[in-house]
């Protein structure tokens, strides 16, 4: 989760700071730190810059496809069959997951 304080923290694309009056978001962390996107990942970004990037739909794709490998990684199932199923992956399943980058309508 990107650590991310209003009047002090700089949208990783446009390098402005990042102000309360702004809408803000943010990308999950990937592992992968030698991918040529990797510092966008876990950073804060105003809505309307990411909205607006070119690069957009291949980091969602990354993100997609992480939470894949995630979902069918041995810990994970470890951790389902410990703890049971998170509610997010029935919400996902239902078509009811909302995804984090997906601003609410005002």
């Amino acid at each position: 989760m990107a650590l991310i304080f209003l009047g002090l923290t700089e949208c990783a694309l446009c390098g402005k700071v990042l102000q309360e009056r702004n809408e803000v978001t943010s990308l999950s962390p990937i592992a992968d730190k030698q991918h040529p996107l990797y510092k966008y990942f876990d950073a804060g970004l105003h809505t309307q810059c990411f909205e607006n990037w070119d690069k957009k739909e291949e980091v969602l794709m990354i993100i997609k496809d992480e939470k894949q490998k995630f979902i069918n990684s041995d810990y994970f199932k470890e951790m389902i069959s410990k703890f049971g199923k998170p509610k997010w992956i029935d919400e996902m399943e239902q078509g009811l997951y909302r995804d984090a980058r997906v601003p609410k309508k005002r």
